[in-house]
């Protein structure tokens, strides 16, 4: 159950979980707030430039019209002054020329007759194109000019009959003037003029001005900074005339669908709005119609791009705020923290409380069942308290040990052993001494004690008696059976090895006579026969015995006279030894034996091993079949020798027991005889040579026996086995 203390401050942590989430979403409103205000103000921004930017392009875009409709009549009452005065027709080209002193955006100016063939122009080569006025639809009245559509190509060349550019990425702005008829006007003038005779008076004359579009391109992009965002010029009826290079439309092409047009012919004049446009996605579109000539003008800009300084600021502010909501979620995740952690750190105290009262309850019940003495002393040795196992220790009740020195109740021969318990503080330490119980009886005891220290301060020793008297005769009588059974072996070893002497004596004469009964018996086969069976049983008692004698040599020395050597030498040796023995088998010995495998062996118990492990191979192989006998190293370098056999094999649950003492295989228990000790010999052998022996199956039948040595320092081998030769 919770405390009062407990609750508060469990509640006080929900609380501050409630204030947190309150603080987080004011600092989330606090931030959405400036960041709505900011977009508005970059797009509201965004619309008021666009605005101003279309009323100064359109601005441009009409006094740059208007600017050549007055070139235009200027030229016009030039040619009326002419006409009046017919000395001044032969300047009639010059005054061309000077009109557009100052006009780059005019690329030519021509006069033309009523049928539209040119009369004069500011480019000698035009004079005498016959332009087709027809194609330009309705022509302007009297004294009055007119912007036509939009066609391609540079010049008059272009417009001429029969010379059409389309496809041409250039295009120009014809502005056609019509000039007043002049009935009085004297022939020499007309002539001068170039007028042709068969023209009536009366008939309309036409002067025409090429104005170049990319001039107003031009005023466009200087107006407008390069990006995402377009300026583009049309006629009304939806002509794109000029536009930047940002814009995919081409001009000549029409806007057709483009949401200006529409408000434009609702009668709104000029506006912004948040849209579609010419250029793809959302954009910001402001335009505005020339109020005298048929022109709109349109800024477009990119959404992205009018918000990108907003995004920029954005992406601050949404650091701060995550910053400050981290902030936030840090000090309302610690301060609960803080709240939880004194909660449970209250509430464990209590329970700690509850868990020390009982601790020490438990503590008394269990000292005073526990079976080994527990005591306390102070720096000095003297016992402070003792559980009821002390009975079993000394006379008396526990209460009267304490004030007593533990060092005072041992045996005198134990009193310094046990007072050195007492004599530092390095950690736990520990005696056996012997201790008289409360009948008198001497009992041995191992005392442990461990210092108790408070703050550095030595305050003194706890620690236990057990009572060991029973182990301690345990352990001495285990001595005495060991040492016991070690006698009996010696005496066995000693037996067998004088058993296998006194055997050979006797073995000698039986086999010596039997080879000179075998040798006497002339041409009598029954003699003969008896005689041989007598030396073959002599034989194998023999090779008995001597395996008998070994086996008690290799557990009675256990040691070796190794010494630097060629191990070819000793496996040849035995080879040609039992050569006689594979050839009454017809086997054939195949050794493959790298040049040259120095090691450190004992050559005569080493020849024993392979010679007991060959002669296995020859007993079990089928006759006339091949025993192999391969040498190496194996990748860790030891020395590895591998004797295979086609064989029947060796069970797998038998591969190691063929190794015990007078063990063999069950496949191979056919009556060929054997002791059963030349296997275990031979693994004693390469034991003791520190390597190890072991049998293995082969895959398509037969077994195999590798023999691994150490491995040894290769050029540091040879170069002893060389001196040793």
């Amino acid at each position: 159950m919770l405390g009062p203390a407990v609750r508060s401050l469990l509640r006080l942590r929900r609380a501050t979980l409630w204030a947190g989430l309150a603080v987080g979403a004011g600092t989330l409103a606090g931030l959405i707030g400036p960041a709505w205000v900011g977009r508005q103000e970059a797009i509201d921004e965004s619309r008021a430039r666009g605005a101003l930017l279309a009323q100064v392009l359109e601005s441009d875009a009409s006094r740059t019209i208007e600017t050549a409709s007055l070139s235009l009549h200027a030229i016009g009452d030039g040619l009326t002054r002419t006409v009046a005065d017919p000395h001044e027709a032969q300047h009639l080209e010059e005054h061309f020329s000077h009109v557009l002193v100052g006009l780059p955006f005019i690329r030519s100016v021509s006069l033309l007759d009523t049928r539209g063939r040119v009369l004069i122009s500011t480019n000698a080569d035009e004079i005498g194109l016959e332009i087709p006025l027809d194609d330009f639809g309705r022509l302007p009245g009297p004294d009055r000019d007119m912007l036509m559509p939009l066609r391609p190509g540079r010049g008059l060349a272009d417009l001429a009959r029969g010379r059409g550019a389309r496809g041409s990425p250039v295009g120009m702005l014809p502005l056609l003037l019509q000039l007043p008829s002049s009935p009085d006007e004297p022939a020499s003038a007309a002539a001068s003029m170039g007028i042709s005779p068969g023209t009536r008076e009366g008939d309309p004359r036409w002067l025409l001005a090429l104005i170049n579009p990319d001039a107003l391109t031009q005023v466009q992009q200087r107006a407008l900074p390069t990006g995402r965002s377009a300026a583009w010029l049309a006629s009304t009826d939806g002509q794109l005339l000029a536009a930047m290079e940002t814009l995919h439309q081409l001009p000549g092409q029409r806007l057709d669908g483009h949401p200006a047009f529409d408000a434009l012919r609702r009668g709104r004049e000029h506006d912004t709005y948040i849209g579609g446009g010419a250029l793809p996605g959302e954009v910001v579109v402001a335009y505005r119609a020339a109020p005298r000539r048929p022109l709109i003008v349109g800024v477009e800009q990119s959404i992205d791009e009018v918000l990108a300084r907003w995004h920029a600021g954005l992406r601050w502010l949404l650091l701060i705020g995550a910053l400050a909501l981290a902030l936030i979620a840090l000090a309302t995740i610690t301060v609960r923290r803080s709240l939880q952690a004194r909660a449970e750190a209250m509430e464990a105290l209590e329970g700690a409380h509850e868990q020390l009262a009982d601790r020490e309850r438990d503590m008394r019940v269990l000292l005073k069942s526990v079976q080994e003495v527990i005591f306390r002393t102070n720096p000095a040795g003297t016992l402070t308290f003792v559980n009821a196992r002390w009975t079993t220790l000394h006379r008396g009740r526990p209460d009267e040990a304490v004030g007593r020195r533990l060092a005072d109740i041992a045996e005198p021969a134990d009193r310094d052993a046990v007072a050195s318990l007492f004599g530092g503080d390095e950690g736990v330490r520990s005696i056996e001494a012997t201790i008289r119980n409360g009948e008198g009886a001497p009992r041995r005891y191992q005392i442990a004690t461990v210092p108790l220290r408070r703050d550095g301060e030595l305050l003194g020793y706890a620690g236990s008696a057990v009572d060991i008297t029973e182990r301690v005769a345990a352990e001495r009588l285990t001595r005495q059976a060991r040492d016991a059974a070690e006698e009996a072996s010696r005496t066995k070893t000693e037996f067998l090895a004088n058993i296998s002497h006194e055997l050979r004596t006797p073995l000698q004469s039986i086999l010596g006579f039997s080879e000179l009964g075998i040798m006497r018996s002339g041409g009598q086969e029954r003699l003969q026969a008896m005689f041989s069976d007598i030396h073959g049983s002599g034989q194998r008692m023999l090779a008995l015995v001597n395996d008998l004698l070994d086996a008690s040599k290799l557990d009675a020395v256990g040691a070796l006279e190794l010494r630097a050597e060629d191990l070819r030498e000793p496996v040849d040796a035995v080879m040609r030894e039992l050569a006689p023995l594979s050839a009454k088998r017809q086997l054939t010995l195949a050794a493959d034996l790298p040049a040259p495998l120095p090691g450190r062996v004992d050559p005569l118990r080493f020849q024993q091993a392979v010679r007991n492990v060959l002669a296995n191979a020859i007993k079990f192989a089928p006759q006339g079949g091949t025993i192999e006998l391969r040498g190496g190293r194996t990748p860790e370098g030891a020395l590895h020798l591998c004797v295979a056999d086609r064989g029947p094999g060796i069970p797998v649950d038998e591969l190691e027991r063929i190794f015990d003492p007078f063990v063999q295989s069950t496949a191979t228990k056919d009556g060929s005889g054997g002791t059963g000790l030349g296997l275990p010999i031979s693994r004693r052998i390469v034991e003791l040579h520190g390597g190890r022996l072991y049998a293995a199956n082969r895959e398509d039948g037969g077994a195999e026996f590798h023999l691994i040595l150490p491995a040894q320092d290769a050029p540091a081998a040879e170069s002893e086995a060389r001196a040793a030769d």
